[in-house]
Formats: structure tokens, C-alpha cells, sequence
């Protein structure tokens, strides 16, 4: 469900591009955004979590894993290179592009949700002998 530019809601626990512009802070935006798809690969895509794993670390495990397109693997890598420049870098105070910044978000949720139906779909579907 897509939320309007204009609306202060949040949707659901992922938002899409719309609902995360509702954001006036860029690191609101950026937190936001790549906080929930640290979940949705450590949720669905068993990457190693805890303090000493980074994000990239869990790209990198997804993409050995779950084959992942390279394309998505570029954005996925573009998005945790700005949130950890937002984070770290002292002079990088905010996005240069907010709709692409979100528009990246969504190509790669909507990847990362295909390959859990993807996923999903062969585990349903496997016949298990005990």
C-alpha cells in the first residue's frame, strides 16, 4: 500500500518510497530505511546478526545466498554507503537526492520480498520424509 507524499502515517512495519519522503530529516529517512532492511535480511534471509556484523558483511552473505541481482546488490551497497556517511562523516549532513535515495529503497525491497516468495514457495511446495 502506497502512502501519499502528503500523509504523516507510516503504513505498515515497511514503508514504501512515499511514506518514507514523509520525513523532513534526512537521517530520520536514512535510519528509517535501512533499519528495516537490516530486519528483512536478517529476518528472511538468515544473514549473521549481532554487534561485530555490518551491514555490508550481511549484503554480502545475502548475495552468496540467496542470488540476489547484482543490481540490486549495487543498491543495497549504495544505500548503506549514505547511511554510513550520514552517521559517521562529519560533514555529510544530508541527501543530495531524497527520491532516489527512496526510489533505491524500493527496488530492493521489492527484490528482497521476491525472493522470500520465492523462498517461501519452494519450502510450501518440498515434501518431507521422515
Amino acid at each position: 500500500k502506497r502512502v501519499p507524499l502528503c500523509s504523516s502515517a507510516m503504513g505498515s512495519s515497511f514503508s514504501s518510497s512515499a511514506s518514507y519522503l514523509q520525513y523532513g530529516n534526512d537521517f530520520e529517512l536514512v535510519i528509517r530505511a535501512t533499519k528495516d532492511l537490516e530486519y528483512l535480511l536478517e529476518t528472511g534471509f538468515d544473514v549473521p546478526s549481532g554487534k561485530t556484523v555490518g551491514l555490508h558483511d550481511k549484503i554480502t552473505h545475502a548475495e552468496n545466498t540467496a542470488g540476489l541481482s547484482k543490481d540490486t546488490v549495487k543498491r543495497l551497497r549504495y544505500l548503506v554507503t549514505i547511511r554510513n556517511k550520514l552517521v559517521h562523516d562529519h560533514d555529510f549532513n544530508r541527501l543530495e537526492d531524497r527520491k532516489h535515495f527512496a526510489r533505491s529503497y524500493d527496488s530492493v525491497e521489492k527484490e528482497l520480498r521476491a525472493k522470500l516468495a520465492e523462498k517461501r514457495k519452494s519450502v510450501d511446495g518440498a515434501c518431507v520424509i521422515s
